[in-house]
């Protein structure tokens, strides 16, 4: 059966396929034509031929590099479905991937509206929270005026190794009790908000993660500084006592930025919460 010839434009149109990509194609000998007119130059495609501009446009649809387009192209029909079996691993992997970002956005998103949610400083406040994971880190001998740079170093870290994502967000936890001093009082673990699934292995001797309960918690903020922390507890803890709540025995910090620009001076919003049983 004799064959058709069509010059580069008319492929361009019945493939939606431009002349510079076809051209490019050529090139790089992924797709060549069939006859080249030696005193033109112009370049002719047959029939037959279009088939493997098909197994081209297929391949790159699914995201499949030139270059390995390339190589498949000398597959046998077996070789051809063993790299197709390959990339539907890549993209369930990479579907994966999106489903953590998208998990990520949706937790991150929900902690910016929490903070943005308190709408009164400096006056106690109940509210619901539901069940979240941490990876916490053991602490000695730390108090509300430290840096707790060291530890939450080494979350990062860990983090980090896991490839998982950082909240801009950090926590403490104390136990809830009568305190003379804000020195009396100290961190029993730092945590940091676990933003997806994912199973964490490389954990350290002093790090665990935790599933902070939900519930209805008794609360209160403020802006930080050492020297307003400890009366912003004891109003806390003596609402407590005068309303005789019953609670859990454990304080939950949370640090949350209140700007993220380095050239501005650090602020944060503390808010420490108690469970009530």
């Amino acid at each position: 059966m004799e064959e058709t010839y069509y010059s580069i434009g008319e492929v361009a149109k019945l493939t939606n396929i431009s002349i510079q990509t076809l051209r490019y194609y050529d090139q790089i000998d992924l797709f060549k034509p069939s006859y080249v007119d030696p005193e033109t130059n112009y370049r002719y495609y047959k029939d037959s031929q279009f088939y493997y501009l098909d197994i081209i446009k297929s391949l790159k649809y699914i995201g499949v590099s030139l270059d390995e387009i390339k190589a498949a192209q000398s597959f046998t029909p077996q070789g051809l479905l063993a790299f197709l079996q390959q990339q539907e691993q890549v993209i369930e992997q990479r579907m994966s991937r999106l489903q953590e970002i998208q998990q990520t956005l949706y937790k991150t998103k929900k902690q910016m509206q929490e903070q943005l949610a308190i709408d009164v400083l400096d006056t106690v406040y109940i509210k619901s929270e539901e069940a979240s994971r941490v990876l916490s880190i053991e602490t000695k001998e730390l108090t509300p005026s430290d840096i707790p740079n060291v530890y939450y170093s080494s979350l990062i870290k860990t983090l980090e190794t896991e490839n998982s994502f950082l909240s801009s967000r950090y926590g403490c936890i104390f136990p809830l009790k009568s305190y003379e001093k804000l020195d009396q009082l100290f961190y029993s673990h730092i945590f940091a908000p676990l933003l997806t699934d994912r199973y964490i292995t490389h954990l350290t001797k002093d790090m665990d993660v935790k599933t902070l309960p939900g519930g209805r918690f008794v609360c209160i903020a403020f802006i930080y500084s050492s020297e307003t922390y400890f009366a912003q507890y004891q109003k806390l803890y003596q609402y407590i006592q005068q309303q005789q709540l019953q609670t859990a025995a454990t304080v939950y910090e949370i640090f949350m930025p209140l700007n993220y620009s380095p050239s501005e001076e650090d602020e944060f919003i503390v808010e420490l919460k108690v469970q009530l049983l």
